[in-house]
């Protein structure tokens, strides 16, 4: 009986340790294929006939900036960090603006400054990265701003609200020309930088026609803006 007991237990381990070497067997076989598979696959994308595992490694990231040239870099980034300064110029001349603007357009004009000095604190931040992403640092220190900034400096004290809107004009129409030169300048050598430019002239020139309607005398039609000359002259064809 014991023999009879022990010859089923070692017929029982015997084919279980068969099935078991079966199933491992197909999973190795199943394996091998599914890698054959990938390295086909692999290989016929990239027009190779070796896996993409076994191709070289891309170069540090010392040797990885945007751009080609050192030259092309060197531009771009003198044009981010000029951006950068006048962006935070700006910023500070619309808090100023927030701060101390009078009269009875003081309620719009007060959130509407404060929304813009938001604006372009944030822009001032994506340019500076943008010259970071070159390889450069960025210099946003007060002192470097109030040296190099293109913008003229706001005058100190209160403003009245039509005296605030014409100089905050004429301060972002500088910023407008600049932009739309380094547009031109960059196009062809960085367009992602380019594209992010046009993103930003986009909403100055938004900027700038609000400034001007806030101008406009209670029940005017426009008739004083400044492209209103051009466009009656385009209508008449003289």
């Amino acid at each position: 009986m014991k023999k009879t007991l022990i010859i089923v237990a070692l017929t029982t381990i015997a084919t279980t340790s068969f099935a078991q070497n079966q199933q491992e067997q197909k999973e190795i076989k199943a394996n091998k294929s599914t890698q054959q598979d990938v390295k086909t696959r692999a290989a016929g994308a990239m027009g190779k006939g070796e896996s993409n595992e076994k191709f070289g490694q891309p170069k540090r990231i010392e040797d990885s900036y945007p751009l080609t040239t050192d030259a092309d870099r060197q531009k771009i980034s003198k044009m981010m960090q000029q951006m950068t300064v006048d962006l935070l110029s700006l910023f500070n001349q619309y808090k100023e603006a927030h701060w101390n603007v009078n009269g009875p357009l003081y309620l719009p004009l007060h959130d509407y400054y404060q929304e813009q000095a938001d604006y372009y604190r944030l822009q001032a931040d994506i340019f500076a990265e943008r010259n970071l992403q070159l390889g450069y640092s960025v210099d946003g220190r007060y002192s470097t701003i109030s040296k190099t900034s293109n913008i003229p400096d706001f005058p100190a004290g209160y403003v009245t609200d039509n005296e605030s809107l014409k100089l905050l004009i004429d301060r972002v129409t500088v910023l407008q020309k600049e932009i739309y030169t380094y547009i031109a300048e960059s196009n062809s050598v960085d367009p992602v930088t380019s594209n992010k430019l046009q993103d930003l002239a986009y909403n100055v020139d938004k900027n700038i026609w609000k400034l001007r309607i806030h101008l406009q005398k209670p029940g005017g039609t426009g008739e004083n803006l400044p492209w209103s000359g051009q466009q009656s002259r385009d209508r008449t064809g003289n």
